[in-house]
């Protein structure tokens, strides 16, 4: 009975340490830490960070959606092959937003890591109270038309 008992905890633990590994979503990036997967520089601004998941689950992080873009461009890994691209909440910097689900502008002045100066945001009203906020020029996108600029 104590050998039956054993298999059946060695069988639980299995089952629960696979299903605990297995993270779909985005994970958290750590600042300072992490480094981007397309320019390979550690991740230092929490507002513009990014992730791309795959269908195996591998997570690729990012410092800029500028990068997200160029690692997608230059076919790193098949397109086919990614699940999901998700963005920081600007508003919110340790939320992840799905990037065609997110609202998004561009400005000069938001000054992003590596130059692509695209802010993304969970909700519009949200956009457009930071769009107040930054002077100069300022360009609503969608992510579709961010991926066909680049």
């Amino acid at each position: 009975m104590d050998k039956l008992k054993q298999t059946i905890t060695a069988i639980v633990a299995v089952m629960i340490f696979a299903l605990t590994s297995c993270n779909s979503g985005p994970q958290p990036i750590k600042l300072g830490q992490d480094a981007c997967s397309f320019c390979k520089m550690s991740i230092a601004d929490n507002r513009f960070g990014a992730e791309i998941i795959t269908n195996k689950g591998k997570v690729f992080k990012f410092d800029d959606p500028h990068c997200v873009l160029a690692f997608m461009k230059a076919n790193t890994i098949n397109n086919n092959d990614i699940k999901e691209t998700y963005l920081v909440n600007f508003s919110e910097p340790h939320n992840f937003i799905s990037a065609q689900k997110a609202f998004f502008f561009k400005s000069n002045e938001l000054h992003s890591p590596m130059g692509g100066n695209v802010a993304s945001f969970d909700d519009e009203h949200k956009m457009r109270e930071a769009m107040q906020n930054i002077n100069g020029e300022k360009t609503v996108v969608t992510w579709d038309e961010l991926v066909k600029e680049k």
